[in-house]
């Protein structure tokens, strides 16, 4: 799984093939350079491919997590803008010198935190349509904290301009964590 996590996220940090895509009321992104929709796609393929040889044969259950695993992945990039945002733009640290650089580090820290926290959510949800068992909070639980702690990976890679500084070890971390639940409660 890690292994697939790997290559998925290497072909998640490819410039995307897609025009910047944007929804109004409420704003939601859905493709833009450096947060590209096809990120969602192959990370969902990827982890549905193992799930289907691994977990279930029922292609409905494996395209629902391709699906989750989409929703999942919209869910961290907007949660993550939107919690930068807000810290961006509030009054932490007051007005003195450097404040604004340091509510920018803040809010980049906090953006990866939760949307990496939101992100694992949604796609162990999705990974637990095809074994229910990862539902259990002892089965997600690892999971979330897996997505939420390479999350914090987004600061440097926004930092450097690097994407794969990201994609690259969080899509890795938390499949292996999966398959890490999943093989951990039948053995």
């Amino acid at each position: 799984m890690a292994g697939i996590g790997i290559l998925t996220g290497l072909i998640s940090s490819l410039p995307s093939p897609l025009p910047e895509i944007r929804l109004e009321e409420p704003e939601i992104l859905i493709n833009a350079e450096g947060v590209p929709l096809h990120a969602g796609i192959a990370f969902g393929a990827g982890l549905a491919t193992m799930l289907w040889l691994w977990v279930s044969r029922d292609l409905g259950k494996c395209l629902l997590v391709m699906a989750l695993t989409l929703l999942g992945w919209l869910a961290a990039v907007n949660t993550a803008n939107d919690v930068l945002s807000a810290v961006v733009s509030s009054d932490l640290f007051g007005t003195v010198e450097g404040a604004k650089a340091n509510r920018e580090v803040v809010g980049w820290v906090l953006a990866g935190l939760v949307g990496g926290a939101i992100g694992a959510g949604l796609i162990v949800f999705g990974a637990g349509i095809a074994d229910h068992a990862i539902w259990a909070p002892e089965g997600w639980g690892p999971v979330v904290a897996v997505g939420a702690l390479f999350g914090l990976l987004l600061y440097p890679a926004a930092n450097w301009d690097a994407i794969a500084l990201l994609l690259v070890p969080w899509q890795a971390a938390v499949a292996a964590s999966i398959a890490y639940v999943l093989t951990r409660r039948t053995a």
